[in-house]
């Protein structure tokens, strides 16, 4: 079950981490929540001592430069894994797939298999892709390898302490917003160890070479041409952010979190990881709705600077308050010139998945319920497919009726 922020106030921004689901037989998740990248709250904030905007590595702090040049070479990359139609997906369900063609894709979480040491020698996922393999449907992951080894070692996620009760964390209590990226990079016996380095990532890092394990097992376990969609660690910036101290047991202590440039090159890594291992990858990395004006711009340099291979971008997002990413956002707030979907289309060039979130921050569907004229003006801003959770019983009908009037998301 996926624990994540909801209702917060003005002073508290969601973290939008996932929680270690339960898994039947087939390999699905238990209760079919899939988590994106954070439903805002109405100001910065939330994160311990917020995030720091002077870390940029040489990249901008306002939209006005960089954006897609800075990654021109970072590979071409595929558009969408969908062809040219716009995407419906949800989190697959136990049990038998026949009535659900009138999807495109499904989901599930991937990567909670990795133990503390690191080390990753087991795959959940092969029945749900032998579920999607008989299929015509695309198979997406949730990869949340860092935040799974996290939990592994004692780091819940931000808003999820507390066990079973999923409650955000005190002040006092360690958790990924404040010990992930010591655990990734400073600690000498952390995931970077075989590095030997506390400052450079290499592709030896622990994370990296479980992604490494976790492509080479999907590969061999998905046996058509289809593409696979890797929608890569939520709420992946927090790593960034000024609450992380060089600690894995306390919430104070020498500043350790990765500078921009530094979360660039881990990102780069682990897409080389994939596709190297599956050449079929279509490889996403998240943009976190709550991310300010501020601190959204480098945080994309650094990724695009550091020249890493990725299709797409994939966010949490309502489809009712066009141009915005959230529910009520408006122009004049804190991250109202960079949290749209066309600024996000724009700035990497690529098109978007959209999540539209589940567990304690369940947002009711705001997307198949859309007219067909407002869901293209969502396609022109650069979205080329929504995962519904928890959809609604209207969502197969609604589906229907809108695909065949829908625009085409392939754009010159």
């Amino acid at each position: 079950m996926v624990a994540l922020a909801s209702a917060c106030s003005s002073s508290e921004q969601p973290l939008v981490d996932a929680g270690s689901p339960g898994r039947d037989d087939s390999g699905a998740a238990a209760g079919g929540d899939e988590s994106g990248g954070g439903a805002a709250g109405d100001g910065a904030g939330g994160m311990t001592g917020g995030m720091s905007a002077d870390r940029s590595d040489g990249g901008a702090t306002n939209g006005a430069d960089g954006g897609a040049d800075a990654g021109s070479d970072a590979g071409a990359g595929r558009a969408s894994p969908f062809g040219c139609s716009f995407a419906w997906g949800e989190p697959v369900p136990s049990g038998s797939l026949t009535a659900d063609a009138w999807l495109q894709f499904m989901t599930s979480w991937a990567g909670y298999e990795i133990q503390a040491n690191g080390s990753i020698a087991t795959f959940d996922n092969g029945g749900f892709l032998s579920q999607l393999a008989a299929t015509n449907l695309i198979a997406g992951y949730y990869a949340y390898l860092i935040g799974y080894y996290g939990h592994a070692n004692h780091l819940p996620d931000q808003n999820c302490c507390g066990g079973s009760a999923c409650t955000t964390c005190a002040a006092s209590e360690p958790n990924l917003t404040t010990g992930g990226a010591y655990l990734l990079l400073g600690d000498p016996t952390g995931a970077n160890a075989p590095c030997h380095s506390t400052t450079t990532f290499c592709d030896q890092n622990l994370i990296v070479q479980a992604y490494a394990y976790y492509a080479r097992q999907t590969n061999a376990g998905w046996p058509t041409s289809r593409p696979l969609l890797w929608l890569i660690e939520g709420d992946f910036i927090q790593y960034t952010d000024a609450s992380q101290v060089a600690s894995l047991t306390s919430t104070t202590g020498a500043p350790a979190a990765l500078s921009y440039g530094q979360l660039g090159q881990l990102a780069a890594l682990i897409a080389t990881a994939i596709k190297s291992n599956m050449p079929g990858a279509v490889v996403a990395f998240d943009d976190s709705a709550w991310i300010s004006d501020q601190e959204r711009p480098p945080y994309w340099q650094g990724i695009m600077q550091a020249h890493t291979d990725f299709d797409m971008v994939w966010t949490t997002g309502v489809g009712n308050n066009l141009p915005f990413l959230n529910a009520g956002e408006t122009a004049s707030a804190y991250d109202g010139m960079t949290a749209t979907y066309s600024w996000l289309h724009g700035y990497t060039g690529k098109n978007i998945v959209v999540d539209e979130s589940a567990g304690a921050s369940q947002q009711a569907d705001t997307w198949s319920n859309q007219s067909a004229a407002n869901l293209d003006k969502l396609i022109e801003a650069g979205v080329a497919a929504v995962n519904v959770s928890d959809a609604p019983s209207t969502y197969e009908a609604n589906v229907k009726a809108l695909t065949p009037r829908l625009d085409s998301t392939c754009r010159p």
